[in-house]
C-alpha cells in the first residue's frame, strides 16, 4: 500500500471527521468526558476550516491512501504563543494525531510526525520545541512517541469538586 502524506485542504473537512471521530472515541475509552456534544461536527469543522486550513499558526497533515483515495492517518498541529512568566517561549502543539485502525503498521504515525515536523521547522515559526498530550492509561501512545524521540516532561493531575 502507498500512502501520499500532505497539508489538508478545505475539502478535505468532511471525510476527516471520521478520523476526528475515530481520535476521540478512543480518548473516550479513557475518559468518557471526550464523548462528543451534540454539535461537535459543525464547531469542529468551523475550527478546521478558519483556524487551521491556510494559517500560519495552525496546520493539518493527513495521510491519503493513493489507490483509494481516502484519508486513513490525520494530525492537528498548532502554535502556542509564549508564556507571560516562564521563559517557554513560542512551541508547538499536536492535537488529534490517529491512524485508522486498518492502516496501522505502516509507518503512517512516524510519517505524519515527520511532515509536521518540517512545518514546524519552518520560518517564520520560530519555535524550539513542540509537544503532544497524551492521555493516562494511553500506554501505547506514550511507548510511540517515546520511540519517535518525544521526552515526558511533565504529569498533568486533576481533582473532582466532588471529590472529598
Amino acid at each position: 500500500m502507498t500512502y501520499e502524506i500532505r497539508e489538508a485542504t478545505m475539502d478535505d473537512g468532511g471525510e476527516l471527521l471520521d478520523l476526528w471521530h475515530g481520535f476521540t472515541s478512543h480518548l473516550s475509552k479513557h475518559d468518557d468526558r471526550y464523548e462528543h456534544k451534540e454539535d461537535a461536527d459543525d464547531r469542529w469543522l468551523k475550527y478546521f476550516e478558519n483556524q487551521l486550513v491556510d494559517s500560519k499558526y495552525g496546520n493539518v497533515i493527513v495521510a491519503e491512501h493513493e489507490e483509494t483515495g481516502d484519508l486513513v492517518g490525520v494530525l492537528e498541529a498548532r502554535i502556542t504563543g509564549n508564556h507571560p512568566i516562564f521563559r517557554l517561549q513560542d512551541h508547538g502543539y499536536i492535537n488529534g494525531h490517529f491512524v485508522s485502525e486498518d492502516h496501522r503498521g505502516n509507518g503512517l504515525g512516524a510519517a505524519l510526525l515527520d511532515e509536521v515536523h518540517e512545518w514546524f521547522a519552518q520560518s517564520p515559526k520560530d519555535v524550539d520545541f513542540y509537544r503532544v498530550d497524551v492521555i493516562h492509561g494511553d500506554e501505547r501512545s506514550e511507548g510511540f512517541y517515546e520511540a519517535n524521540g518525544f521526552d515526558p516532561v511533565e504529569h498533568v493531575f486533576e481533582r473532582s469538586i466532588d471529590q472529598e
